[in-house]
């Protein structure tokens, strides 16, 4: 995946190349920050068979805005407006003074500063790579354990099922997967459970109202600062997810079996 990486400057824009398998950057051209510039760009994206965008965001010595951040994201989003193609923000600090420090003044200066934006997004995105394979390859092998692991009926007569209805369900601040529901087993009081569901279920009140199997007996877990007491039963087929309701006509806190 060839990206193009950029160094956002008042007067100069740096832009850097990687090469086609998305690993090494290499400077390329100083643009002027002119009315031509966005032209510019997505010429080099044409010519240069660029698949993804990646500009620095600039930051102080602490990691926190500096005065030029708000042009940069005024700047990203009108890209955002003319090309098709995804833009990354890579954090960056006197990326153009470490090039000075090193090479010296040259015309390439904001171009090598670029290259360093761009050469850091893409040793992160290697490596993040390279973890998920690892992971998703342990998993697998996991899995393969699982499979050929039998459990006995007395092993599953130790997961306790439960109906419940669900009376609230509301977003979890900062996750777009989680909703914590409000759940009546008639316990006295309804359980907190905390669900990765709420990516297929947009809006919170298709859910309310419904009675659900649930397991009530695994042990409590904390997620995204909330207690969650149980999990929703559901079955998954590609992206679509539905929980396993059941009729309106059993109670609350019927065992399954």
């Amino acid at each position: 995946m060839k990206y193009l990486g950029i160094d956002y400057g008042e007067k100069n824009i740096g832009i850097a190349i990687s090469d086609i398998e998305g690993k090494v950057a290499f400077p390329k051209i100083v643009l002027q920050n002119n009315a031509e510039l966005t032209k510019s760009i997505l010429d080099i994206c044409k010519e240069s068979e660029v698949e993804a965008i990646v500009i620095g965001e600039s930051k102080d010595y602490k990691g926190e805005d500096n005065k030029i951040s708000p042009k940069v994201i005024s700047f990203k989003r009108e890209l955002l407006s003319l090309v098709k193609l995804p833009i990354f923000l890579e954090p960056e600090f006197m990326s153009s003074m470490q090039v000075e420090k090193t090479f010296g003044k040259t015309g390439m200066l904001d171009a090598s500063a670029a290259s360093i934006i761009l050469q850091t997004f893409l040793d992160k995105e290697n490596n993040r790579k390279i973890t998920k394979a690892k992971n998703e390859k342990e998993q697998k092998k996991a899995e393969i354990k699982i499979e050929d692991k039998k459990i006995t009926y007395d092993d599953f007569k130790k997961v306790q099922m439960k109906v419940g209805k669900i009376l609230s369900a509301e977003a979890v601040a900062g996750s777009d997967k989680l909703y914590k529901l409000s759940v009546d087993f008639a316990e006295g009081e309804p359980r907190q459970i905390v669900s990765g569901i709420a990516k297929y279920f947009r809006d919170a009140t298709q859910i309310v109202g419904k009675k659900v199997a649930f397991v009530t007996n695994l042990e409590a877990r904390p997620l995204m600062g909330f207690l969650s007491n149980g999990m929703i039963l559901a079955a998954k087929t590609d992206d679509k997810l539905a929980i396993m309701e059941v009729p309106d006509f059993i109670k609350e806190g019927t065992e399954l079996s």
